[in-house]
């Protein structure tokens, strides 16, 4: 499943950028990351993203039964500067479906990180024999994941109306995204 990592990439700037599986010694460069993220932007991360137990919680489980994470790496200082997840469900009605989740550091955006991001986490989701892949965007927030996702295939499945409440109160509307995986890699 993960044998293709770890993956050299390079940003549209050219920093290098190593793509590889989580590790139980990145949780303190997960949490600086994290951290980056502007306030305004966190609340709809769905997970604590400050919560330690949480985030060790994904980190610390080497069979991937349920999120399957890997990280962006600026070489050579090592800082996390992405983070991809594939969240899996144990139940047989939802097993061939995968959420994805992905954040980028402010300063990367802008990268085609989070593309690249995008396209291996579809290629893992291949791999790993999911059938879909669902992303859900925060429509007037994430027009620039919107777009990509869109470039990928993602179609765009469901609006829920006012259905995200941001910390100001205001109702904005959850875009759900989905993309058929085909069995091949070659079939993209």
């Amino acid at each position: 499943m993960l044998k293709d990592y770890p993956k050299e990439l390079v940003t549209k700037d050219g920093t290098p950028i190593v793509l590889r599986p989580v590790q139980p010694e990145d949780e303190e460069r997960l949490a600086e990351l994290f951290a980056r993220i502007p306030e305004d932007e966190r609340w709809f991360l769905r997970e604590d993203i400050e919560d330690p137990e949480g985030l060790r919680q994904w980190i610390s489980d080497p069979t991937y039964r349920k999120v399957v994470p890997l990280v962006a790496v600026k070489e050579p200082d090592r800082t996390i500067i992405a983070n991809v997840r594939i969240h899996k469900r144990a139940s047989d009605c939802l097993r061939h479906i995968g959420h994805l989740r992905i954040v980028v550091d402010p300063h990367y955006r802008q990268q085609r990180l989070g593309t690249w991001m995008l396209l291996d986490a579809v290629k893992l989701a291949t791999a790993l024999g999911l059938e879909k892949l669902v992303a859900e965007f925060v429509e007037g927030v994430e027009e620039a994941a919107i777009k990509a996702a869109g470039k990928l295939d993602f179609h765009q499945e469901a609006v829920l109306k006012e259905y995200i409440k941001d910390r100001q109160g205001n109702y904005l509307n959850l875009i759900i995204m989905v993309k058929d995986l085909q069995r091949e890699w070659s079939d993209f």
